[in-house]
């Protein structure tokens, strides 16, 4: 694992003061005294970014001798994307579980997939997925994890530049769970407390931890039990899936005496931790009250409930009942791309279909993907929309493109919500420092994770006796 970082670097990535010029800035922070909480737009404006923070906003600022100037003359300006929910260590399972709904899709090939990871494997497996993500804008990502390879996974986000919070994935028990990823209740729990003390905190904090047991179905009550006193002893969040397919649920029912996910989780004390939910297709207006009064989120993935089969969540209703919620292209396993301006996209036209197009805007769904998916990860107060002292993370979308040719009259969110993709981003800022210039990773090598990519991944499908 030594080398490794060495591996699939190219240099230190640029940073130092930068002061981007002539962009039309979507701040996606409210303006103060607003009823509708209409977020702030500057056009032909000035960003400084120092020190890893916003510094200034504004026209004509004056900036220090060295700092970098960066014409950006017509481009947009944005927070960088945040996926609430996402699963790097499939990266290499693009395209090879595809026509199954969730739990074939985990028991034939997921989980034996999963099982055959290594460190080697996991590392190569994630960076490639975390540039992915980089060059699409996304700079935060909660990922919940993988069970072998664990280590190598957390030591690929910590040199990918991505923000994180992120885990190993604890599972004990389960239908179909390959023994490589049943561990033991108590090692399991270990292991995961030691990570945590390795990796929280790591890359100048960027990376926080998070316990991440995968589902009810894969965990037994001692298991949870176990989650529960971590979480609370540590301050640590607990990232899980829940009521992601109506089957799943029913058969959670019919394993623990009756209740659903939210009512198990009550009855464990899961929910007077941190959670956070991906999913929640299944949740029912008569969880609302309970959870808003919780520190409690939602994690909406649009494609890949639409390609399992699984439905599409009420987004409008959680948040007409003050929940927050986030949004996340899950994996590659499922929803093959991790483009995040493509999730905010569908997430809008679905709940357009379902509420009607009053009920759910273009700046609606940019918001899941900023200010409040930042939210629904408690990380407000330092990332999620461009304001004077939070973190540097900046996205720059090219408008050189037709698909972004708008008149000026028009909302710039519902121009970035319904046009944009990950073809349009140019330049992309993780705590001030450039990781992605002129539309190319900085400081990542592709050549080199390619090359490595598809070494280990010949090996992990070799040791996974899956038959394609």
């Amino acid at each position: 694992m030594n080398n490794l970082s060495a591996l699939g670097s190219k240099q230190p990535p640029r940073s130092g003061p930068v002061l981007l010029y002539g962009g039309h800035v979507l701040t996606m922070a409210p303006v103060a005294g607003s009823d509708d909480q209409a977020p702030v737009v500057i056009r032909d404006a000035e960003v400084l970014l120092d020190s890893g923070r916003v510094a200034a906003i504004g026209r004509a600022l004056t900036v220090m001798p060295g700092t970098r100037l960066l014409d950006i003359q017509g481009q947009l300006v944005l927070p960088g994307l945040i996926q609430g929910h996402i699963h790097l260590g499939q990266t290499f399972f693009r395209g090879l579980a595809e026509g199954r709904v969730l739990l074939d899709w985990l028991r034939q090939r997921i989980w034996p997939l999963e099982a055959a990871h290594d460190d080697e494997s996991a590392y190569w497996c994630t960076l490639l997925g975390a540039a992915e993500c980089l060059l699409g804008g996304t700079t935060t990502i909660q990922d919940i994890g993988i069970g072998p390879g664990a280590r190598g996974y957390l030591k690929a986000l910590v040199d990918s530049g991505l923000r994180a919070v992120a885990g190993q994935c604890l599972m004990d028990t389960g239908d179909s769970l390959p023994s490589g990823l049943c561990s033991d209740t108590d090692s399991v729990l270990s292991e995961t407390e030691q990570l945590g003390n390795e990796f929280d905190g790591a890359n100048a904090g960027r990376l926080r931890y998070a316990i991440n047991p995968r589902f009810i179905l894969s965990g037994s009550d001692d298991l949870w039990r176990g989650v529960q006193e971590l979480a609370s002893r540590r301050g640590w969040p607990i990232h899980t899936h829940a009521l992601e397919q109506k089957a799943e649920t029913e058969l959670v029912r019919s394993l623990k005496q009756g209740r659903d996910e939210i009512e198990y989780f009550a009855d464990y004390g899961i929910l007077d931790s941190d959670l956070r939910v991906a999913h929640g297709v299944w949740l029912e207006e008569r969880h609302y009250q309970r959870l808003s009064s919780e520190t409690f989120s939602v994690v909406h993935c649009p494609s890949s409930n639409l390609k399992l089969g699984s439905g599409v969540a009420d987004v409008v209703g959680l948040r007409r009942a003050g929940i927050p919620v986030g949004i996340g292209c899950d994996a590659t396993a499922c929803s093959n791309r991790l483009d995040g301006f493509e999730e905010l996209r569908l997430a809008a036209l679905l709940q357009m279909e379902r509420h009607g197009p009053k009920a759910f805007s273009g700046r609606d769904a940019l918001t899941l993907a900023t200010c409040e998916g930042a939210q629904a990860i408690g990380a407000h107060d330092q990332i999620g929309s461009l304001e004077l002292g939070k973190r540097a993370d900046v996205v720059v979308l090219a408008t050189d493109q037709p698909e972004l040719w708008a008149s000026p009259r028009a909302d710039l969110h519902d121009v970035v919500a319904f046009g944009a993709s990950r073809a349009q981003v140019r330049h992309v800022f993780v705590d001030g420092e450039h990781l992605v210039e002129d539309g190319r990773l900085t400081h990542l090598d592709l050549e080199t994770i390619f090359r490595e990519a598809h070494r280990v991944c010949s090996s992990l499908l070799d040791r996974s006796g899956v038959e394609f």
